[in-house]
């Protein structure tokens, strides 16, 4: 048994370790993640953190249980991979994560950003969730402004930035003041960009690393050049979207940004991506810093709403998993890491030191609610707390809950636009394979001997 990464320190500092009860039978617990590889088996504690490689001959031990705890496998217990028959996980990860957010809230800071620095878009992608939204880009008065506020409320900690919009792109000039500003006041930050890579060139893609600290552009790409320019539908486009878009890409990855290329899936392009893959492969596979994401497309948003059948939920589902598999045979997939924090927390929204910025300088919680939630300014200290104390309110258990390996790291919240009903097997897929591919990533990474013991979070 190796142990590849620590828990995370908050959740080991609540939990301690497991005391074991003689004479009771064990189990491995719920809340546990197995990953086959051919030395052996991952298995990761999804409320620990904690990842170890078990041999095949200690596996085969865990198919015994419940029953009496193995010498070879005793060191489970303590660890909590290993819990007593009729333990109750789902309390214990509620308590766990309870008591995490009364220690972690003390911290005021804030040190995570999502920045829209305009809604306008140059593409009309029918799938858009912003669909609808009034169009209003950042001033150089309020990107100034929201350059210090992130300076004033960052305890002196790094930064992190995501570039959003709309497009981005669309408002440069607010990046190049928001990024001035931290410079000047001596912030440590870096940053990363949703983009559809239209508007980058040889010039700014030379520029973005020091100017930006862009280390990652996530650039979507829908399909071959047909299928792309047809589905992004780019206003007043210069050639071919597709071609530029492709040029681009090699532009970032020639400065060192790291490509993340997201593939929108739905059933009209699902074939179509399969060629798309090849055609970036030829193009850029081997190079340092790129890989390929695919996401089925969110249902019933956009100009062309279409709410999946439960049929067609799972088939997604399904050819999701497909292509992922299909992009890990190939060596395209875009490298992941566990993260390393308590689950503390659904996405932005319910995030305890994030926020993001509205082109007129508001602070929220949701991307997907620049209008709606605001909870402060740029331009005050002020903070309202019920907004704030709203997002965090829950949606109640289902009851496949009780039996899901997922359920530390999956907080359904009340105001969520885009997890509106219940549970269904598109998301359960999709974040299952994005946790396999974390673990696998983290994995690599240990085994090349990269990775520095992750035990001081």
């Amino acid at each position: 048994m190796r142990q590849i990464i620590l828990p995370v320190t908050l959740a080991q500092k609540i939990l301690g370790e497991q005391k074991k009860k003689e004479e009771v039978p064990y189990r491995l617990t719920t809340h546990c993640m197995r990953v086959e590889r051919p030395e052996g088996i991952l298995l990761y504690h999804t409320l620990t953190g904690e990842l170890l490689l078990l041999s095949r001959e200690e596996a085969k031990l865990l198919e015994e249980l419940p029953g009496p705890v193995s010498p070879a496998l005793e060191e489970l217990v303590p660890k909590w991979f290993l819990r007593p028959e009729r333990a109750d996980d789902v309390a214990l990860t509620d308590q766990v994560r309870d008591i995490a957010w009364r220690l972690s809230s003390k911290d005021k800071t804030l040190t995570e950003y999502l920045i829209f620095t305009t809604t306008a878009c140059n593409a009309r992608c029918f799938y858009c969730f912003e669909a609808g939204i009034p169009k209003a880009a950042m001033t150089e008065e309020t990107a100034r402004a929201a350059g210090e506020y992130i300076a004033a409320h960052c305890g002196g900690k790094p930064v992190n930035i995501a570039w959003f919009g709309g497009e981005p792109l669309v408002n440069v000039k607010a990046i190049d003041v928001i990024s001035g500003v931290l410079r000047q006041r001596g912030v440590t930050f870096r940053s990363r960009i949703d983009s559809n890579g239209y508007l980058f060139d040889e010039a700014l893609a030379r520029r973005v690393k020091d100017d930006w600290g862009l280390y990652e552009a996530q650039i979507t790409v829908d399909g071959t050049e047909e299928v792309y320019n047809s589905r992004k539908a780019f206003v007043n486009p210069d050639g071919s979207p597709f071609r530029r878009v492709l040029r681009n890409i090699g532009l970032l990855l020639d400065a060192g940004v790291q490509v993340d290329v997201r593939m929108n899936m739905d059933g009209e392009n699902e074939r179509d991506l399969y060629a798309l893959v090849s055609e970036l492969e030829m193009r850029f596979g081997g190079r340092p810093g790129f890989g390929i994401a695919p996401r089925v497309i969110i249902e019933n948003k956009g100009t062309a709403p279409h709410r999946y059948k439960e049929d067609e939920r799972r088939s997604l589902a399904e050819k999701d998993r497909a292509m992922w598999a299909f992009l890990d045979s190939r060596g395209l997939t875009s490298e992941r890491k566990l993260n390393r924090g308590p689950m503390l927390y659904s996405c932005w929204s319910d995030k305890l030191n994030a926020s993001t910025i509205t082109p007129d300088g508001r602070l929220g919680r949701c991307e997907s609610h620049i209008d709606r939630g605001l909870w402060g300014s740029v331009f005050s200290d002020e903070r309202d707390g019920a907004v704030l104390q709203a997002w965090r309110e829950e949606r109640e258990h289902e009851e496949l809950c009780r039996t899901c390996a997922l359920y530390p790291r999956c907080i359904r919240l009340k105001n969520c636009v885009i997890r509106t009903k219940l549970c269904s097997a598109i998301e359960r897929e999709e974040m299952r394979i994005r946790l396999e591919q974390a673990i696998l990533g983290t994995y690599r990474e240990w085994k090349a001997g990269r990775m520095a013991r992750m035990d001081t979070v």
